[in-house]
Order: structure tokens, then sequence, then C-alpha cells
């Protein structure tokens, strides 16, 4: 997995698209929501700059896939944490995390993968928010 520098574009811009695919498949409501949001707007961010950096983590989960015979690509907690860790800003931390729920909220489906992303952003960035035990 690549890595990019820390709260640039493309490091925001990658976990955004992983909140769309971490699931295993990108929900057109799950893409219209990011657009819909103008988070990129915000984030002065352009919708190729986007496009590009959902393509290269595609490209990534594939190469480290590597011969699995059932096509699922699964990322460890370890790699979650580093490509979070890319973002340490606390205003785009917000921002980003916000994005994040919007983006799985939006099929109506919450998977177990999401979940955990979204866990792992959470304990990250705001353990604070975290419920007591978790």
């Amino acid at each position: 997995m690549r890595t990019y520098a820390t709260n640039s574009h493309k490091a925001i811009c990658r976990l955004l698209a992983l909140a769309m695919i971490i699931d295993g498949r990108l929900a057109p409501q799950e893409l219209k929501a990011l657009h819909h949001s103008g988070l990129l707007r915000r984030l002065e961010v352009s919708e190729d700059s986007f496009d590009e950096t959902a393509g290269e983590l595609c490209q990534d989960l594939l190469a480290g896939a590597g011969g699995r015979e059932d096509g699922d690509v699964e990322l460890d907690p370890e790699t979650i944490d580093r490509l979070l860790a890319e973002v340490d800003a606390p205003l785009l931390r917000v921002l980003v995390l916000q994005g994040m729920l919007d983006i799985v909220r939006a099929d109506k489906v919450i998977d177990h993968r999401e979940r955990r992303l979204l866990r792992r952003a959470t304990h990250a960035w705001m353990p604070a928010l975290e419920p007591a035990g978790s």
C-alpha cells in the first residue's frame, strides 16, 4: 500500500474511497452521498483527484490480494491504522469521519467491515467519544 503525505488530499481521498469499497462493493448511493455532501468542495479536492486516488487504492488492494481464490480483499487493523494516521489535523479528522459516516450510511446497510473501519477511526481520532469498554 503506497503512502501519502500527512493531511494531503490523497490521504483524505483514500479514506473516503475506502469507506465506499471496504465492504467489497461500490453502491451508487455512497458515491452520490459524497458528491451531494459538498465535502470534496469544502476540502478543495477535485473530483478528478478523488477518482485518481480511488483508482490507486483499488490497484493497491488488488496487488495486496495476491492469489487469494475468493477474490476478497481484507485489510488488517494495522494497515487501517496506518492509513488513518496519515490524517492528523483535528478539523480534517472531523470532516473525514463525518464523510465516512455519510458514505457508509448511504446505502442503508452497514457491513461489519464498514463498522470496523469506523470504529478504528473513532478510536484513533476521537477516543473520548468511544463508550467505556470498547
